[in-house]
This record gives structure tokens, sequence and C-alpha cells, in this order.
């Protein structure tokens, strides 16, 4: 059974126990990430919120871009939803960084 670490109205993460990997779903964007992968993610998300959080005047409009490695591909988000992606990266990285100290 999957070991679930965060969720909200958006999506959720969670661990599959047989590959370890951290399965993000948001909308629909579903992500299967080691843990590197995901630290990587989760670093990008948070610059790109970082960069538009003060600067967007409406939040609902979806006009944030978050770049993928193909060419000419992004995934474009409002900043109501890339805060709500953003917070469920951050709390799971807590919790991961608690399992850390626990073990």
């Amino acid at each position: 059974m999957a070991q679930f670490f965060h969720h909200n109205e958006f999506g959720y993460c969670a661990r599959c126990p047989r590959t370890q990997h951290l399965h993000v779903c948001f909308g629909n964007l579903a992500l299967a990430a080691t843990a590197q992968e995901f630290e990587e993610f989760r670093r990008y998300v948070n610059e790109t919120w970082e960069r538009h959080c003060l600067i967007t005047h409406d939040p609902e409009a979806r006009n944030i871009a978050l770049r993928t490695p193909a060419p000419r591909l992004a995934l474009v988000f409002s900043l109501i939803e890339l805060t709500q992606l953003r917070d469920i990266l951050e709390n799971t990285a807590l919790l991961l960084e608690v399992e850390l100290l626990l073990r």
C-alpha cells in the first residue's frame, strides 16, 4: 500500500512501496520521481513560485509556465494552482526530512 505524505483539493504525493518513487499527482499532471528528481522538481517549482508570487496581478489566471525538459513544452498554472502544488511538495519534503531524522 502506498504511503501518502500530503494532499489537498488539487492533488497528493505518495511513495510506492515497491519502487520507492514519489508519485506527485496534481490535476492532470502525474510524476513518478526518485528522491533526487523529486527534490529537483520541488526546487524548480519553489523558484518559479517565488518569482511570481509578488508580481501576479490575477491569481486565477493561468499565466505561469513551468518549463519541461521537452523542447517547446511547458506546464501552465495559475498562482493559486502553483501555490497548491508548492504546498504538496514542501510538506512532503518536510515529512521526508523528519523520516530521515527518525531512522
